[in-house]
C-alpha cells in the first residue's frame, strides 16, 4: 500500500482536490516530485468509480490502465471536429465529427462504462495530443449526454510538460496547425475553454544536491545561465570507459543506437548467450510489451532492472543497475549482483497484466476485467537506453550521448534520470541550442495555483462539489429513462401474459414521470438556494432538503419498490422470463440506489446545518460513493445476477485496498473471512503482499518451516507450527512461497 507523506502539503491539498471535489486538475512536478507514487495513492484510496489510462501502451502499462485508444474504442489518427472531408487517400486517417461516431463500435456495456465513471486519470499527459482529447471529450458528452466538458466527468491529468512531448507526424502537424495552436493537450478545445486547475508537487525526492537541483530548474524553465552550462559541459568527456566497479548507463536518443550499444558489449562477453522467453497468456498486444519478449542475456551483461521489487526485502528498484551472475534456466532463476556491494538478488518472472474496465451494474463497481498477462523477467540489457525509455527511472550514474539531436525537454529528462552530478558524465559538450523550452509550455506552466491561493479554492471547490451531489441526488434523468427503456420495449418481448406486464409497466413508468416532474421543480428550487457559494444558508438547504425527501421516500417506497418487489416474485416462477426479470431486478437496484442517495443528501445537509467542519462534511462523501454496500436484500425468489469470473474477488480486493480490514470486509459482504482472506491471496505477490495480510516475522518463520518440510499437507503442518499460526495464515504463507517459487 502506498503511504501518504502527511508533512507534503501540496500532496495532501490534490488528494483532496481528486476525492472532495469535481473539478478537472493538471497535476504536475519536476521530475522526482511523486507524481507516480500520487497516482498509485489515489488509485488505492479514492472511493470514487476510477478509470486510469495513458497515450502510449507503455504508459498505461506502467500505470497500471489502459490506453486512450482502446478506453474509447478510438481509431488511429487525427481528429478535426469540423474538418471537411475530401474523401480521398489523403485524409483517409483524418476524422471529423461525423466520421468519428460511424467508426466507433459504442455497444450497450461500453456506454454504461462510460456514463459510470467518475474520475478519469490520465498519466504522461506531456505526450497527450490535443486533437485526441478533443474526440474523448465529444465522445462523452454524446455518451452521458451532459453539455458539459466531458460530460460531467471528472479528469485528472499527471504529468511534466517539460518532458517528453506528443508524436506528430509532419503531414498531421501541417493539418494541425490551421486548428490548433500547438498539438500540446492543453491547446484541446475543451481545455481552451475550460481549463483544469494547475497544481504542482515541489519536494523533490530524487535530488538532495542543491546546485544539481538548480542547474535543473533553470533548463526546466529556459533559464540556464552561461556559467551554468559551462559547470555542465565540464562534465564532457568524449572518450570516457566506465571503471568495471561502477556501472554506468549511457542514455540515447535513438532506439538502433542504443541497441548497437548493448549489442555490441553483449558479443564482447564469454560465453554463450541464454534466450529467455515471456510467458504470454491470452491478450496482450505486442505493442504493449514492457520488456522484450525474448530477452537475450550472458553471465557478465550489464542490466537494469524495470520493476520495483514486489518482495519485503526491497532490494531492487526500477532503474536499478547490475549484473547478471548466474542464469538458471531449470529453475526459472536469474541471479543478478552488484558492482557496489549490494547483496545479490535472485530474480524470477514477473506479471505484467493487460486489463480493460468493466461497469456491473449490480453493484454498482467499475472493476478491472482481465484479459492476459505477459510474464518475463523485469531486466533489460543496460549499456545503453533510449531518453524516452528512461522516463521515471532513477540512476546513480550515466553518461548521456547528446550530439545535436535533442528535441525540446530531452536534455532535461535525461539529466533529472541522475540523483547528482557526481554520476553524470557527457558524451559530447551540451550548447545552448540543445535545452530550449516550448515557450507555449512555459506560459501553460506559469498558471500553477499560487501555494497561499490553494486552501481558499479547494474549500471553493467543496463546497461546488457538496451542491453537485445534492442536486445530482434529485436528479431523476436516468431512472425515468431506464423505466421508459423497458416500457418501450415490452412489445417486442416474448414473454407470458404480456398484457398483465404492460399494465405493470405502464404504471411503474408514469410512477417514474410524475417523480421527475416533481424532482426537476426541486432542483431549480436547490440551484437557486446554492446559487451564491460564498453565502450558502446551509438551515434553508437542509429544511428543503429534508421535506423533499419526505415526500419522495414514500414514493419511492409505495409506488415503486414494494410493487416490483412483489412484481419479480410472481414472474420469477414463469416461464420465458427470465431476462425480464432480470431486467425489472436492474430497475430495483435502481431505484434503491436512488433511496440510498437520498438518505446521503440528507446527511450531508444536516451536519452541515449543525454547523460540522466541512472537512468531517466531506467524509460523508465517501458513504455516497459506496451506496452498494447499503442496498437491501433483493426478493429471494429473484434471479440474482451471478458475479463474473474473478469478479467477486476483485470486490474484496478493492476494499481492502480501500483501507478495510478483513473482518470488516467479511462483515459488509456478507461472508466468511476465510472467504475474504482467500479472495485477497489471489493477489498476493502480484497487488498486495503477504505481509499486508500478516506479520512479517511470522511469515518469515512459516514460510522457513514449510520449507524444512516440503510437500506436508495443511493438517500436519498446522501440528508442526502449534496454536499461535492460524490455518489461515499457513494458507497465506504457500500462496506467498507458491508465487515466489512459480510466478507465472
Amino acid at each position: 500500500m502506498v503511504k501518504l507523506d502527511v508533512q507534503n502539503t501540496a500532496f495532501m491539498q490534490a488528494v483532496s482536490f481528486v476525492n472532495h471535489t469535481n473539478r478537472n486538475i493538471f497535476l504536475t512536478g519536476k521530475a522526482g516530485t511523486g507524481k507516480t507514487t500520487f497516482l498509485h495513492y489515489i488509485r488505492q484510496h479514492s472511493y470514487k468509480k476510477m478509470a486510469i489510462a495513458a497515450p502510449t501502451g507503455v504508459a498505461a502499462m506502467n500505470a497500471g490502465g489502459m490506453t486512450l485508444h482502446s478506453l474509447f474504442w478510438l481509431p488511429f489518427g487525427m481528429y478535426i471536429e469540423d474538418y471537411e472531408l475530401a474523401w480521398n487517400q489523403e485524409d483517409s486517417q483524418i476524422y471529423n465529427r461525423r466520421r468519428l461516431f460511424s467508426k466507433i463500435k459504442l455497444t450497450k456495456q461500453r456506454r454504461a462504462l462510460l456514463r459510470e465513471i467518475e474520475l478519469l486519470v490520465i498519466d504522461e499527459v506531456s505526450m497527450l495530443r490535443a486533437d485526441l482529447l478533443d474526440a474523448i471529450d465529444a465522445i462523452l458528452r454524446s455518451v452521458r449526454r451532459d453539455a458539459r466538458p466531458f460530460g460531467g466527468l471528472q479528469l485528472l491529468f499527471i504529468g511534466d510538460m517539460y518532458q517528453l512531448p506528443p508524436v506528430v507526424k509532419e503531414r498531421e502537424r501541417e493539418i494541425m496547425q490551421h486548428y490548433y495552436p500547438s498539438p500540446f493537450f492543453f491547446d484541446a478545445r475543451v481545455l481552451q475553454e475550460h481549463p483544469p486547475i494547475l497544481l504542482e508537487l515541489k519536494t523533490i525526492y530524487r535530488q538532495r544536491d542543491q546546485q544539481f537541483i538548480d542547474l535543473l530548474n533553470n533548463i526546466r524553465n529556459n533559464r540556464c545561465t552561461a556559467e551554468q552550462l559551462a559547470m555542465l559541459n565540464d562534465y564532457c568527456k568524449p572518450d570516457f570507459t566506465a571503471d568495471a566497479s561502477a556501472p554506468y548507463i549511457m542514455l540515447t536518443t535513438h532506439n538502433h543506437r542504443a541497441d548497437a550499444i548493448n549489442q555490441k558489449e553483449l558479443e564482447a562477453l564469454p560465453g554463450k548467450p541464454v534466450q529467455l522467453k515471456a510467458i504470454v497468456k491470452d491478450e496482450f498486444g505486442e505493442g504493449s510489451f514492457p520488456v522484450d519478449e525474448t530477452l537475450t542475456l550472458k553471465v557478465g551483461a550489464q542490466v537494469m532492472f524495470v520493476r520495483n521489487d514486489s518482495g519485503e526485502s526491497r532490494k531492487f528498484y526500477n532503474g536499478k543497475i547490475g549484473f547478471i551472475q548466474q542464469i538458471d534456466e531449470a529453475e526459472a532463476m536469474v541471479t543478478v549482483g552488484f558492482k557496489n556491494g549490494d547483496e545479490a538478488v535472485g530474480v524470477q518472472r514477473e506479471v505484467w497484466e493487460n486489463i480493460r474496465y468493466h461497469y456491473d451494474s449490480t453493484t454498482d463497481v467499475v472493476h478491472e476485467e482481465l484479459l492476459g498477462t505477459f510474464a518475463q523477467f523485469p531486466l533489460r540489457l543496460a549499456w545503453a537506453i533510449t531518453i524516452h525509455k528512461s522516463q521515471g527511472l532513477t540512476f546513480d550514474r550515466a553518461v548521456i550521448d547528446a550530439g545535436a539531436s535533442f528535441a525540446a525537454g530531452q536534455v532535461y529528462v535525461a539529466l533529472s534520470r541522475l540523483r547528482g552530478l557526481e554520476g553524470l558524465v557527457l558524451h559530447a559538450p551540451i550548447n545552448t541550442h540543445s535545452i530550449h523550452t516550448d515557450q507555449r509550455v512555459a506560459t501553460f506552466s506559469s498558471g500553477v495555483v499560487p501555494e497561499d491561493a490553494v486552501a481558499g479554492m479547494l474549500k471553493a471547490s467543496q463546497q461546488q462539489y457538496l451542491g453537485h451531489i445534492l442536486l445530482d441526488g434529485f436528479k431523476w434523468d436516468r431512472l425515468a429513462e431506464s423505466a421508459a427503456a423497458l416500457h418501450d420495449g415490452l412489445a417486442t418481448r416474448n414473454i407470458a401474459d404480456p398484457a398483465q406486464a404492460q399494465v405493470f409497466i405502464h404504471t411503474i413508468h408514469t410512477a417514474c414521470g410524475a417523480q421527475k416532474t416533481v424532482a426537476d421543480k426541486f432542483r431549480n428550487q436547490l440551484r437557486t438556494l446554492l446559487g451564491d457559494d460564498t453565502t450558502l444558508n446551509h438551515d434553508a438547504i437542509s429544511e428543503r432538503t429534508t421535506k423533499a425527501v419526505d415526500w419522495f421516500m414514500p414514493q419511492l417506497d409505495e409506488r415503486l419498490i414494494a410493487p416490483l418487489e412483489a412484481h419479480i416474485r410472481a414472474w420469477a416462477v414463469k416461464k420465458r422470463t427470465k431476462r425480464y426479470v432480470d431486467d425489472i431486478t436492474a430497475l430495483l437496484i435502481e431505484v434503491k440506489r436512488k433511496r440510498e442517495q437520498l438518505m446521503q443528501c440528507l446527511s450531508i445537509t444536516g451536519a452541515l446545518a449543525q454547523g460540522d467542519l466541512l472537512e468531517e462534511v466531506m467524509k460523508k462523501t465517501a458513504d455516497f460513493h459506496s451506496i452498494a454496500a447499503n442496498i437491501a436484500e433483493l426478493p429471494d425468489t429473484a434471479a440474482k445476477p451471478k458475479a463474473a469470473k474473478g469478479e467477486t474477488k476483485r470486490i474484496s480486493l478493492a476494499l481492502f485496498k480501500s483501507g478495510k480490514t478483513v473482518p470488516e470486509i467479511a462483515a459488509e459482504r456478507s461472508l466468511t473471512a476465510g472467504t475474504v482472506t482467500q479472495h485477497l491471496m489471489h493477489y498476493i505477490g502480484n497487488e498486495i503482499m503477504a505481509t499486508d495480510l500478516m506479520d512479517g516475522p511470522k511469515l518469515a518463520y512459516i514460510v522457513e518451516t514449510l520449507q524444512k518440510n516440503p510437500g506436508t499437507s495443511l493438517g500436519p503442518m498446522k501440528a508442526l507450527l502449534g496454536d499461535e499460526v492460524t490455518y489461515a495464515e499457513i494458507r497465506i504463507a504457500m500462496a506467498h512461497l507458491q508465487k515466489r517459487n512459480n510466478p507465472e
